[in-house]
């Protein structure tokens, strides 16, 4: 068998240390891991309508007017009103029944996505919008004539859903 020369033998010594701190560094920087980890959703905070009324000229004998409502949006994402609903139409003044004399029509077209959108808020400082929803008040062509000038209230129910991007 042959003896390896002292200058053989460093090669080799080297070569190996060499390969082994590139397996190090190797195993040093490849890594893997895993775990566990948990997530809240937030929660949504009701829309409030803090204000409704009509357009200019208000109602009028056998026209439909337009009901402008503003809502307050408290919640951290802009949302895009899908319904509305007004019920229980009334008026206080004398001889003017609101059923007999006002038509809801509920199914009124909404506006636009883009015209039906409160953009986000926050608890301490809510967005607002107006949203004006045209015709789903509607007056008969003959009301009484206690009518002219007379109040009237309903309340409005949205539903709406996240228009986030």
């Amino acid at each position: 068998m042959r003896k390896l020369s002292r200058r053989s033998t460093a090669v080799v010594v080297t070569s190996v240390v060499a390969v082994g701190a590139a397996g190090a560094a190797w195993a040093a920087w490849s890594l893997t891991g895993s775990g566990t980890a948990q997530a809240k959703a937030g929660s949504v905070v009701t829309l409030k309508v803090t204000s409704a009324g009509l357009a200019a000229g208000g109602l009028t004998p056998g026209n439909a007017t337009t009901v402008l409502l503003t809502v307050e949006n408290r919640n951290a994402f802009p949302v895009r009103i899908t319904d509305i609903d007004l019920t229980q139409l009334d008026s206080p003044q004398e001889g003017c029944a609101a059923t007999d004399n006002v038509e809801v029509v509920n199914d009124a077209p909404l506006p636009a996505p883009a015209k039906a959108t409160v953009p986000a808020g926050s608890k301490d400082d809510p967005a607002t919008a107006q949203i004006a929803w045209a015709g789903p008040l509607r007056m008969v062509a003959d009301p009484a004539d206690a009518c002219q000038g007379a109040p009237f209230t309903f309340n409005v129910h949205l539903d709406a859903v996240s228009a986030a991007a």
